[in-house]
C-alpha cells in the first residue's frame, strides 16, 4: 500500500510539474458555446466542479496553442453564443493570433435555430468554415430589444417617478414610459447601425466577398446549411468526423486536457507581472457578494491598492464589463484607480459593457483600450421611486410614519415625492452630473463642457467612443496587457505574467463563486422566462430606489 501511495504521487508530481502528453501536429479542440464570465483563468477548484468557465481561459488556451510546437492548428466548435459582441472580438482576435503562427484555424458552426450574427462573426477568422449537417444557425439581421414598463404601473397602482440627466439616459424612459422617445431611437439605431456595418464589413474581408453581397444575403434570410455554403458564408457542411479526416488530424486535444500544460514549459511567462483587476456586474458600494455579481467598491479599491503596492507588479490593467450602479462607488474606484496611477501605470480594458458607473472608473486610467462592439459611455444619471401606497390600500394594507425633519420620508415607497422633495432631487442629480463630467474631463485631459457634448447619457459602440475621444485605442485585452507593458518599458509581452485580482479569500468563497454559476442554472423555467422577457428593465426593479448612474436599458444586439 505505501508503496502504491509512494508511485501514484510521484505519478502526480511529474503530471503537473510537466503537463499532459501531447503528440505533435495535434489539434486543439476549443468550444465555444454558452456564457463566459469575466474573471481569471479557473484553478483546480474549477475544474473538479467543471463549472464556471470564464473568458480568460479561452485565451489562456489560445495563447498557449500559438507558442506550443506540438499543436498544428485549432478547432474550434462553435455552438449558441450568449456573449456580446466585444467578448467575440476577443475570441476571434485570439485565433487571429493563432492563424499569425502559421497554424491551421477550422470552425464549426453549430448553431441551432438560433441568431448567429455573433457566432458567425467569430467563425470567420478561420481558415476554412464548415455548418455542421444538423445545424441552422439563422443568419437574419440584427436586432435590438427594448422593454418598456410604464404601462404596467397604473394597473397595479404604483406611481413610478423618474428623473433623469439627460435625454438619451434610456434606463429611466424602460421604467417610466410605454415606447421609446425619439433620444433613444436615435441612440439605438445609431449602435445598430456601427454593428451591423463593423458584422459586414468583417465578414466580407474575411470571406471575400463584397459587402453589398453579404448584405443581400442577410436580406434573403439564411437559415439552412447550404444556403450559408452557396453564399459564401461557410466552405462546405461537414460533420466532426468529416472534418477530422479531411485534416488528416490523428490526434485532438481537448481544453480540459490541455488546462494541464504550464504556460513556462512553452516559453510563456517567467518575466514581470502586470496585474488584472477585474470589475464585473453592477457597481455597489462596500465589498463584492461571495460568488461574484457585482463590483464592490471596497474590495476593487482594495484590490488596487494591493497591486499598486506590490513591488513585484510593474502595471496594471482594468478589466471592467460593468453597466454601472452606485454614483458613490464609482467614485471610490475613480479615486483608487488615480491612487495607483500615481505609482505604476494603469490601463483599462472594457468587456462587452462600460456604461455610466462603468465608464466613470474607467476614465481614470492613463489609457482606455475598447473592443469595437463594446457599449460604452451613458455619461448621465438617473433616480427612480415607487409609490405603493395605492396598491396598499386597494389590499388592506395601511402605514403610518412618524418623522423629524423635512425631508425624512424622501425615499419612503408609501407616498410621492411633493415639489420640494422634488426639487432636491434634481439638485443632487445636478451635482452628481457635474461631479461625473469633472472626473471624465480630468481623467482623458479635457475640458468639462467637450465632455458634455458627448455625454447626456448617450450610450456609443467602443469604435463610436474612439471616434469622440472617449477611448484611446481599439483592441482586446491582449492590447491593454501590451499598453500596460510598453508604458513599463517591457517590449516581450510573451515573458510577462498575469496576476489577476480581487483574490478570492478562502477555498470556500471560491466555491461559492463556481457554485453560484450552477444555481441559477436550476432556476424554475416560468422565472427564467420572465426574466428573458422583462431584460434590463426587469433589472433595474432590483435595484434600491434612488440615484443611480445605471445604464441598464442597454440595448441586447443579437
Amino acid at each position: 500500500m505505501r508503496l502504491a501511495s509512494i508511485v501514484l504521487f510521484a505519478a502526480l508530481a511529474w503530471y503537473f510539474l510537466h503537463g499532459p502528453d501531447i503528440p505533435d501536429d495535434s489539434y486543439l479542440v476549443v468550444e465555444v458555446s454558452g456564457t463566459f464570465s469575466e474573471g481569471g483563468p479557473g484553478g483546480l477548484v474549477q475544474r473538479l466542479f467543471q463549472q464556471g468557465r470564464s473568458l480568460a481561459d479561452v485565451t489562456e488556451s489560445l495563447r498557449k496553442a500559438r507558442s506550443d510546437g506540438r499543436i498544428a492548428g485549432v478547432i474550434v466548435r462553435i455552438g449558441d453564443l450568449t456573449s456580446g459582441w466585444a467578448q467575440a472580438h476577443e475570441i476571434r482576435q485570439s485565433l487571429a493570433l493563432v492563424k499569425a503562427r502559421g497554424k491551421r484555424v477550422v470552425a464549426e458552426l453549430e448553431v441551432e435555430l438560433e441568431p448567429a450574427a455573433i457566432e458567425t462573426y467569430i467563425a470567420s477568422i478561420a481558415d476554412a468554415v464548415y455548418v455542421m449537417p444538423g445545424a441552422a444557425p439563422l443568419l437574419t439581421g440584427l436586432q435590438a430589444r427594448s422593454v418598456f414598463l410604464g404601462g404596467v404601473w397604473p394597473k397595479i397602482d404604483v406611481g413610478m417617478q423618474v428623473e433623469k440627466i439627460r435625454e438619451y439616459k434610456s434606463a429611466g424612459d424602460e421604467l417610466s414610459r410605454e415606447s421609446m422617445s425619439p433620444a433613444h431611437r436615435e441612440m439605438i439605431d445609431s449602435i445598430l447601425d456601427d454593428v451591423h456595418r463593423e458584422f459586414v464589413q468583417t465578414l466580407a474581408s474575411a470571406r471575400n466577398l463584397d459587402p453589398a453581397q453579404v448584405d443581400a444575403a442577410i436580406a434573403r434570410g439564411l437559415s439552412r446549411p447550404a444556403q450559408l455554403v452557396s453564399a459564401g458564408i461557410a466552405n462546405a457542411v461537414r460533420g466532426h468526423e468529416e472534418i477530422l479526416d479531411e485534416l488528416g488530424a490523428t490526434s485532438t486535444i481537448s481544453e480540459q486536457v490541455y488546462a494541464g500544460v504550464r504556460p513556462a514549459s512553452l516559453g510563456l511567462g517567467g518575466g514581470p507581472n502586470i496585474a488584472i483587476v477585474h470589475a464585473t456586474g453592477p457597481v455597489n458600494t462596500g465589498r463584492t457578494r461571495p460568488g461574484g455579481g457585482n463590483i464592490g467598491s471596497r474590495s476593487i479599491a482594495l484590490a488596487l491598492a494591493q497591486a499598486a503596492s506590490d513591488d513585484a507588479i510593474v502595471a496594471i490593467v482594468m478589466r471592467i464589463s460593468s453597466p454601472g450602479g452606485s454614483p458613490a462607488a464609482s467614485d471610490e474606484i475613480w479615486l483608487a484607480m488615480r491612487d495607483a496611477a500615481k505609482k505604476k501605470p494603469v490601463i483599462a480594458s472594457l468587456g462587452d459593457v462600460a456604461a455610466s458607473g462603468g465608464y466613470y472608473a474607467a476614465s481614470a486610467a492613463d489609457r482606455i483600450v475598447a473592443s469595437p462592439g463594446t457599449l460604452t459611455g451613458s455619461i448621465g444619471v438617473v433616480f427612480f421611486k415607487p409609490d405603493v401606497s395605492a396598491l396598499l390600500a386597494r389590499v388592506g394594507v395601511n402605514t403610518e410614519t412618524l418623522h423629524r425633519g423635512r425631508f425624512a420620508r424622501l425615499l419612503d415607497l408609501d407616498k410621492s415625492l411633493d415639489d420640494e422633495e422634488l426639487a432636491l432631487v434634481r439638485s443632487q442629480l445636478a451635482d452628481i452630473y457635474q461631479l461625473f463630467l469633472e472626473r471624465v474631463a480630468t481623467g482623458r485631459k479635457k475640458k468639462a463642457e467637450d465632455i458634455d457634448r458627448v455625454a447626456g447619457g448617450r450610450v456609443w459602440t467602443g469604435q463610436q467612443a474612439f471616434e469622440r475621444g472617449l477611448v484611446d485605442e481599439i483592441g482586446t485585452l491582449d492590447d491593454a496587457v501590451r499598453a500596460a507593458a510598453n508604458a513599463a518599458k517591457i517590449h516581450d509581452t510573451d515573458k510577462v505574467n498575469l496576476v489577476h485580482y480581487p483574490k478570492s479569500e478562502n477555498l470556500a468563497d471560491r466555491i461559492l463563486e463556481i457554485s453560484s454559476g450552477a444555481t441559477a442554472a436550476l432556476q424554475p423555467p416560468l422565472l427564467t422566462s420572465i426574466a428573458n422577457v422583462l431584460g434590463d428593465a426587469g433589472a433595474l426593479l432590483m435595484l434600491e430606489p434612488g440615484v443611480q448612474t445605471i445604464a441598464d436599458g442597454l440595448p441586447v444586439i443579437e
